[in-house]
């Protein structure tokens, strides 16, 4: 079973996502959002160890955050590497970051509405 965390940026405290699948099997990083055709505000699918996402047999849009993992004063931080609003469902090339650690896929829309841009800091918490 994937564990569920809350993320929050701390720039303004705003949570990011209250409801995001940590995927860390093998069949949930696989899966994803594969098949689902809305995906709720303040959900989320945070993939550890990701540098690159594919669209293939997606039907919806997304948003596509890349973090890099950085540990400071005790604790983790996740920070914004790149953002990618909008991403197409069958983008024929995959999405990659290569200075990214993780991949956190958002709704459509959730960069806008919650001004997430690249050297944001974001939280579990």
């Amino acid at each position: 079973m994937n564990r569920s965390v809350r993320l929050i940026n701390l720039k303004d405290q705003r949570i990011i996502s209250d409801k995001c699948i940590v995927a860390e099997s093998f069949f949930s990083r696989l899966r994803g959002w594969i098949g689902k055709t809305r995906a709720d505000s303040g959900e989320g699918i945070l993939f550890p160890r990701c540098t690159s996402i594919h669209m293939w047999f997606m039907v919806m849009p997304i948003d596509v955050v890349f973090l890099r993992v950085v540990h400071a004063e005790g604790s983790e931080r996740k920070v914004v590497t790149s953002a990618h609003a909008r991403v197409r469902p069958w983008k024929a090339l995959p999405l990659n970051d290569w200075d990214a650690h993780e991949a956190l896929e958002l709704p459509e829309g959730s960069i806008a509405r919650l001004g997430i841009a690249p050297g944001d800091e974001l939280c579990i918490g």
